[in-house]
């Protein structure tokens, strides 16, 4: 790293030490000679030898490492927490999907994608009192009373309160779904830069130590159509404005795991193929996947998981109450990948008990 990025470094120091052939950190800290016959080559003396010690001590302190006690590497890791999706897929992904992750959702137009994480989320919430998550819509497609209808109906069906422990202190209640839906914070931001506004307010709420919110994920949905206008095949522009935003992303989500469990996914919809042929997508297991991911294959490596939401190619009489859809994991950096699983989805948006059917 150049010493002239040192903001606390005094320019005439740099100016004097890069005349001795010294420009970056790595010539400084692997030097032959010691900090005093350093000190002593200045040609002027503008600071103390202590006051030129203390600047090669923020340099070091910089570039560290910090270090981690052996003791705190048995305990327990508090970013355990994981959004369960459907139980065949769960089992595939060690009980679902993780926190401090970035995971990529995506799926052709009407797949299901979006009520399946919705339908994930909702129950999240349900399940744990304590937990808030941020839903950042950008095409203004989120339907509040669809939220109600699947909490509704799963406030009904009582099989599944009365059948799992962990589900015994969900809704009772319009007041406790009220109370719940507020856990649930919906913004809406259809550019880059409100987007961008967003999360970073977050992050310094965040980042105060005094902060109560408990947010386990946040939800971008989607993101194609906040990089789509500024990817071209002329300019790469674009590209490093999504690489940018990825990284800060991924960043954002290490940092607050074990804090607040943050678990970020990305869902989006597929843009139309451009070509008459259909070509099979070599990822999936389906021959009737002809579609790909919109934002090309360079997207898929600045996440840790891709899953693929599809129609179910063979749909049964009664689609009038349910349709089958499958979700597939086409790559993933914490589980296995190439599996599927299928399930349903009611006319109302809730997510029905997920087929049998897994591979």
């Amino acid at each position: 790293m150049l010493l002239k990025a040192f903001a606390l470094l005094p320019d005439d120091l740099v100016t004097e030490l890069a005349s001795l052939g010294i420009l970056t950190s790595t010539d400084l800290m692997f030097s032959s000679t010691t900090p005093l016959e350093m000190y002593s080559r200045l040609s002027s003396k503008s600071i103390s030898f202590p006051e030129f010690e203390a600047c090669i001590k923020v340099i070091l302190t910089k570039l560290a490492t910090s270090g981690q006690e052996a003791v705190e590497l048995d305990q327990p890791s508090h970013s355990c927490f994981k959004m369960e999706t459907l139980t065949s897929l769960d089992n595939y992904l060690d009980g679902g999907l993780p926190c401090a992750r970035v995971i990529e959702i995506s799926g052709d137009n009407d797949s299901g994608k979006r009520i399946l994480l919705l339908n994930c989320v909702l129950m999240s919430l349900l399940r744990n009192r304590e937990i808030e998550g941020l839903w950042i819509d950008t095409t203004g497609d989120f339907v509040v009373e669809r939220a109600v209808q699947i909490l509704e109906y799963h406030q009904q069906v009582e099989a599944i309160f009365s059948s799992v422990k962990r589900w015994s202190n969900c809704v009772q209640s319009l007041d406790d779904m009220e109370i719940l839906l507020q856990r649930l914070h919906i913004s809406i931001a259809t550019d880059m830069e409100s987007v961008q506004q967003i999360i970073r307010a977050l992050d310094f709420q965040l980042a105060l130590q005094a902060s109560s919110i408990q947010m386990k994920y946040i939800v971008i949905d989607s993101v194609t159509s906040l990089f789509g206008p500024y990817l071209s095949a002329v300019s790469s522009q674009g590209h490093a404005i999504m690489a940018a935003f990825m990284r800060y992303l991924r960043d954002f989500a290490k940092r607050y795991s074990l804090i607040n469990n943050a678990t970020l996914m990305q869902p989006r919809s597929t843009a139309r193929a451009q070509t008459t042929a259909e070509v099979t997508n070599p990822r999936s297991v389906f021959a009737s996947t002809i579609r790909k991911p919109a934002l090309g294959p360079s997207f898929t490596f600045m996440t840790d998981a891709t899953l693929w939401v599809s129609l179910w190619p063979a749909q049964e009489e009664d689609e009038e109450k349910f349709t089958t859809h499958v979700v597939e994991v086409f790559r993933s950096k914490f589980s296995v990948s190439n599996v599927w699983s299928a399930f349903r989805i009611a006319a109302s948006g809730a997510l029905l008990t997920d087929c049998t059917t897994a591979s």
